[in-house]
């Protein structure tokens, strides 16, 4: 059985730690919610991951620039 926190600890990019507070505790507000995620990212992400766990902030900035 896959624990799912220690899932949607890590990118869905680039497997890294994501830092999303979502996974420790869903009541907390995280970096991710005031992020813009372009729709264009998403197309780096396996289908089967898509807005199940966070795209770390260092893929966010490099896919942005």
């Amino acid at each position: 059985m896959t624990d799912i926190r220690k899932e949607t600890k890590r990118c869905p990019i680039c497997g890294g730690n994501n830092q999303c507070c979502y996974s420790e505790d869903a009541s907390s507000s995280c970096w991710c919610s005031e992020e813009i995620f372009p729709e264009g990212i998403y197309e780096l992400v396996p289908v089967d991951l898509i807005k199940k766990t966070c795209i770390c902030k260092n893929c966010l900035s490099s896919f942005n620039e």
